[in-house]
């Protein structure tokens, strides 16, 4: 019995765990219905804030009666550390809403809470939170290295993915990223780049130069330049991947011998003419999403080129009862679902691709269903249970339409294209991450793993915080750590054929 007791007073204590906003009068009519420990009489007194601290507050309320003081200590320190909890959580916090501290005091503003008015303190806390940054994203991303390794087998050449991003569109941002995927279940991050064109730092000392140059040419020396990168923008993204496939073995005792890319061509040209490792030609394979919806793009491109066009059948490629956009977008979903299902598998993969196109084309007089799967194809189900099947049963994609896109399914679904995609894989996993960077306004002082913190920065500078991999979300002052990046592939509803 006393064992249960001792564990349900632990849960309770476990449950309120928790930081709570209450109002202060609130809290003083409660003080007053209880009795004063030092005079025996309902208590009655002053609060006075002794100290004051971020959202640290020490209270200090003194009887009216017989002067005894009561202090209450609004937040716990962190272990091993002079800081307050509560002032590191909200440092967190707006990190992660991508808030700086004007954005903070919005919010604090809004909420009736303490203002933090000393910007230095908040520096100083942001500084703190990334050294814990910085320890949880490089022990997240060895522990995926790992869990990469031993899906693959405990072989230490491992196929990754790799995207690169910029904070503006147009090949003109001053600042580009990169990451580096593993192409597990649940790829992770196992490794992150950054480019710049630009030093806030160095541009903000420009004024010393004329005034004071000895103390500029201080600062030039000890200070740690963000500028690292010369050159076009469009350029970044090869420089920061062929960097990171270079570390590697360095850094992990690995190779990446096989790199998952988009359409773009610059990176493998560069990891092939540039070789990382000795004797070890990098493979390049195709993304299949992005493969998948050159089938979209292609079938557009010909409505479009065609629209004004009469068919064999006289009538307009486009319209009621024609191929609708709708219908292209399917065709493309049909494609990436054969993709995903057949990708190592050559023959079957191009059967399952030029299903779609046969399984649309059929006619009563003519029915193109060897290579459908039953599970969607209505023909197949009635065959399997001797039943007939009409297929002018619903509206159909007409036979002149589906002859002027035929050259797409020739070029993609051939198998010299297909074979592009065998052994395929994503970069969804890198279009997540990068999602998580790109930030139009903020004035978080967490940019990477390795970029010195940017303390003269002011709101109208764009930066991007690097986040790790999420372990453990339960207390982020102990361990930060962030999102599992898990790939998630097209909408799976539609099947090829599936709409009959």
């Amino acid at each position: 019995m006393q064992n249960e007791s001792t564990t349900s007073k632990q849960n309770v204590k476990d449950n309120l765990d928790f930081n709570l906003i209450i109002h202060m009068n609130s809290l003083i009519s409660l003080l007053k219905q209880f009795l004063c420990p030092g005079c025996n009489k309902y208590w009655d007194g002053s609060t006075t804030v002794k100290e004051r601290n971020g959202l640290y507050m020490q209270l200090e309320f003194m009887c009216y009666n017989c002067g005894f003081l009561t202090r209450l200590y609004s937040s716990p320190k962190m272990q091993n550390g002079r800081r307050h909890e509560i002032n590191v959580r909200l440092g967190i916090g707006g990190t992660l809403c991508g808030l700086g501290r004007s954005g903070v005091m919005k919010l604090l503003g809004a909420l009736n809470l303490p203002l933090p008015i000393q910007e230095h303190k908040y520096r100083e806390v942001q500084e703190f939170i990334l050294n814990y940054v910085e320890k949880a994203q490089e022990q997240s991303m060895i522990d995926a290295v790992q869990d990469a390794i031993s899906e693959a087998g405990g072989v230490e050449e491992l196929t990754v993915s790799g995207d690169g991003a910029w904070l503006t569109r147009g090949f003109s941002s001053l600042h580009g990223i990169a990451a580096i995927c593993s192409t597990t279940v649940s790829p992770k991050v196992i490794d992150t780049n950054w480019c710049s064109k630009k030093c806030s730092k160095c541009q903000g000392a420009e004024s010393l130069r004329h005034v004071n140059f000895d103390l500029f040419s201080t600062f030039q020396e000890n200070h740690e330049c963000q500028l690292n990168f010369i050159g076009t923008s469009g350029a970044m993204e090869k420089e920061m991947i062929y960097e990171m496939f270079c570390r590697c073995l360095p850094k992990y005792d690995i190779k990446y011998i096989s790199y998952i890319g988009d359409g773009d061509a610059k990176v493998h040209k560069y990891l092939t003419t540039n070789p990382p490792y000795p004797g070890v030609t990098i493979k390049k394979l195709e993304d299949t999403n992005h493969f998948a919806k050159r089938m979209l793009t292609r079938i557009k491109k010909i409505k479009q080129e065609n629209k004004n066009e009469v068919l064999s059948d006289g009538k307009k490629i486009a319209g009621k009862g024609r191929l609708t956009d709708a219908d292209a977008i399917k065709f493309k979903i049909y494609f990436a679902k054969a993709i995903r299902e057949s990708k190592t598998d050559l023959d079957k993969l191009y059967e399952k691709s030029w299903a779609i196109f046969k399984h649309h084309y059929s006619t009563d007089k003519e029915p193109m269903h060897d290579w459908c799967d039953p599970q969607w194809c209505k023909y197949l189900q009635a065959k399997l249970n001797g039943q007939q099947f009409n297929h002018n049963s619903k509206p159909a994609i007409p036979r002149a339409c589906l002859d002027l896109i035929k050259p797409v399914f020739h070029e993609l679904c051939s198998k010299t294209g297909l074979a592009r995609v065998v052994g395929g894989g994503s970069q969804n996993a890198n279009e997540a991450f990068h999602s998580l960077l790109r930030k139009k306004r903020t004035t978080t002082t967490i940019t990477t793993t390795t970029a010195a913190t940017n303390t003269s920065s002011s709101e109208s500078d764009d930066e991007m915080s690097f986040i790790p991999n999420d372990k453990n979300f339960t207390d982020l002052t102990q361990d930060l750590i962030a999102l599992e990046l898990s790939e998630e592939d097209a909408d799976m509803d539609y099947e090829p054929g599936g709409d009959d």
